[in-house]
């Protein structure tokens, strides 16, 4: 590539493959599109009618079934898939953003236990997609160290849910348990969403990302666990940006093929000093 190319060049010159962004049920996106009609789009009051498509409702049947049930479709909804009595709906008045149903003939109980980690399988949808869609070329450097910092986030969460299923195949976890062990997570990854939220509503990348990472961690100073959190996710996102810093102040180069540095470099001008400089050496001879 041309080292006088516009960064706006070198980003159109590094696009995203096709395939790489038609996987809709690989990256969450599936959840953005319009469902078919056996499925309501916009959340509102779940009813019985919801889950008609199911030959037996999950209220006839007695508790303890009930709640091995829901224990199955929670597991599913943790990686934000749907379930027989859990379904995924288009949060009403906010762009992108998914809620949690279950059958309104549920144990009053169980529906209880399981609207508290409802929030936990949204924002899990919501981080999991940002990764995806944050990982194209176009949306620069800090950008995807931050979504490479988040992936690996999401994989020990994935890990956990995976430990959570093997103790429900042996019997060994009630919804209580369940909700148990998410809750150190649910604090975590609502921050986490908070913050890509803002992100993804104001298309920030560069600087503009690192300090919102920095804000919302000071902001965290009553929740150790979540501060820690968002200052390691600091960390990662400042790293291809303090590289560039590194560059420019021992070398006096501006390596930024995405325009995410403080300084730009005019090539043009370049151009007409390597010139003028050239054309002194020769009259000087």
């Amino acid at each position: 590539m041309d080292p006088t190319a516009s960064p706006s060049a070198a980003a159109a010159a590094a696009a995203t493959p096709r395939w790489n962004r038609e996987r809709p049920f690989l990256t969450g996106q599936f959840h953005q599109e319009f469902k078919p009609a056996s499925r309501i789009s916009v959340a509102k009051p779940m009813s019985t009618d919801s889950f008609r498509g199911s030959e037996i409702l999950i209220g006839s049947y007695p508790v303890a079934v009930q709640e091995l049930l829901i224990i199955d479709d929670l597991l599913s909804a943790l990686v934000g898939i749907e379930g027989r009595f859990i379904s995924i709906k288009k949060a009403r008045g906010k762009e992108g953003r998914m809620v949690f149903q279950i059958d309104s003939s549920t144990d009053l109980a169980l529906q209880e236990l399981a609207q508290r980690i409802f929030p936990l399988c949204e924002n899990f949808i919501s981080v999991d997609y940002f990764v995806e869609s944050r990982s194209h070329f176009k949306h620069g450097l800090v950008n995807h160290a931050f979504a490479a910092a988040l992936r690996a986030l999401l994989l020990d969460y994935q890990a956990m849910v995976a430990q959570l299923e093997h103790q429900f195949r042996l019997g060994r976890l009630s919804v209580q348990g369940l909700w148990f062990f998410c809750q150190p997570m649910v604090a975590s990854m609502h921050a986490l969403s908070n913050v890509i939220e803002k992100v993804s509503s104001s298309n920030l990348s560069g600087s503009a990302t690192i300090n919102l990472l920095q804000n919302q961690s000071k902001a965290m100073a009553g929740d150790s666990a979540v501060r820690t959190l968002l200052e390691k996710m600091t960390q990662c996102a400042s790293t291809p940006y303090l590289k560039i810093l590194e560059r420019w102040v021992y070398e006096g180069v501006i390596d930024d093929p995405y325009g995410e540095f403080f300084i730009s470099e005019n090539k043009l001008l370049l151009k007409v000093l390597y010139i003028k400089a050239n054309f002194l050496a020769v009259n000087s001879q």
